[in-house]
């Protein structure tokens, strides 16, 4: 298990990702798409930023909104690249998007998995705390 977000896989390949689309956006350079490459260079930030704050969040719903940020930001990052980066050149970062998506999608399957043990295990610890219905009744006692 990791014991700092710098050891996680998706993080370190998130701000790997976000390093390459900053230094491709600078190359580029053009005064006319300035407002364009800001946004671009700050969404690529995002994925890793989002990534880093589910990591500290402690409860898994918190982690679970974070991690699905992160997934958005990365989906509009893919899209503002394909509309501004040539397609040579965006195959070359398509290997990366692939797998930061593949390694949210697996910690998201995770964080789901989690929720729903905990969802069973609540729902468990319900069943026993109340009594049965009619219980009461049978037994003779008053409400």
């Amino acid at each position: 298990m990791a014991t700092g977000v710098k050891e996680l896989k998706l993080w370190q390949e998130a701000v790997a990702l976000a390093g390459e689309v900053v230094r491709l956006v600078r190359q580029l350079g053009r005064r006319e798409t300035k407002t364009f490459t800001d946004r671009l260079m700050h969404t690529a930030v995002a994925v890793a930023a989002a990534v880093a704050d589910g990591y500290g969040r402690y409860e898994s719903g918190e982690q679970r909104r974070l991690y699905l940020s992160a997934r958005r930001s990365l989906a509009e990052l893919e899209t503002h690249l394909a509309v501004i980066i040539p397609p040579p050149t965006l195959a070359q970062l398509s290997g990366r998007i692939s797998t930061v998506a593949r390694l949210l999608s697996g910690y998201l399957s995770y964080i789901d998995r989690q929720l729903a043990a905990e969802h069973r295990a609540s729902r468990a610890d319900g069943a026993r705390d109340e009594p049965a219905a009619g219980t009461v009744a049978a037994a003779g006692g008053a409400p």
